[in-house]
């Protein structure tokens, strides 16, 4: 299954919040972020190290700090200081960029996912879900769009 497939299904199942239009959603808020598509792939690569340590063993925890920076945009949830500036020095952006990003992963990771973490979150902390390639796949969707 390719990426986008693995991802659709993930957003599909039955007991997670996405709804058919959460892509378009979510393209719609890429391209407002006030950054441009070829740096969202790098920050989503770098925060998904950050999730894969703080979810191991306990994606239901990571769940709720992800469903408070989705809905708060309180990124401080999530990321210390230091891992933003880290983020944002490794891509070669602003810090606010990385600020502006992440609760719009987070609400997509959150909306693919089940109350346990289950589903695309669970993709996403396994690897078998690369958040880097997703956002570069949808930051090159939005150009055809």
């Amino acid at each position: 299954m390719d990426l986008m497939g693995m991802v659709n299904s993930a957003i599909a199942a039955k007991d997670t919040e996405a709804s058919g239009g959460l892509v378009g959603s979510l393209l719609g808020s890429l391209n407002n972020a006030p950054v441009e598509n070829n740096k969202i792939g790098g920050i989503a690569s770098d925060l998904q190290g950050i999730l894969q340590a703080k979810g191991q063993g306990n994606p239901a925890s990571l769940m709720g700090t992800l469903q408070t920076v989705a809905t708060t945009g309180m990124v401080e949830r999530l990321l210390a200081s230091e891992q933003v500036t880290a983020i944002a020095q490794h891509v070669g952006v602003d810090p606010a960029m990385v600020r502006s990003v992440t609760p719009i992963i987070a609400q997509f990771l959150v909306k693919g996912s089940n109350q346990q973490g289950g589903g695309l979150l669970q993709k996403v902390l396994s690897g078998e879900v690369d958040l880097g390639q997703m956002a570069n796949l949808i930051g090159m969707a939005s150009k055809f769009m």
